[in-house]
């Protein structure tokens, strides 16, 4: 065999070596990027949650001060608590949500630039045809 011919075998086994390389990397990339993506997804259901929760026990608690209220004045101020309470959690909710969105937003991003990168040189003949 000559030269010429073991450099025509030996081309295609590095230039398959390297797409594997690469398509390991890749999927390395995506199962981080996916496990990230969940962790936050787990964060974020945990935390709405507990929001819930907190919800409930507001609503609860209105119901007794309304249920123990002699006065129109007990139940204005029973109102007045309950609803004052509600706009301060509502509007964290809001924050809360921006904010996860946000992180979701850039964790998608990151995920879709590092799958749309540009192959390397050892794999673009693989991409060029």
């Amino acid at each position: 065999m000559t030269q010429q011919e073991e450099r025509l075998i030996e081309a295609p086994q590095a230039g398959v070596a390297a797409a594997a390389a690469e398509g390991r990397r890749r999927l390395e990339d995506f199962t981080e990027a996916r496990d990230e993506i969940w962790d936050r997804l787990q964060d974020a259901n945990r935390v709405w949650v507990e929001r819930m929760q907190q919800e409930a026990a507001l609503t609860a608690e209105l119901a007794s001060k309304l249920t123990a209220s002699r006065s129109f004045s007990d139940t204005a101020t029973a109102l007045q608590d309950w609803t004052s309470k509600h706009v301060e959690m509502t509007t964290e909710d809001t924050r809360r949500l921006f904010a996860d969105a946000q992180q979701m937003f850039k964790l998608g991003a990151c995920f879709w630039s590092n799958s749309a990168q540009i192959p390397s040189p050892e794999t673009a003949p693989r991409f060029a045809s």
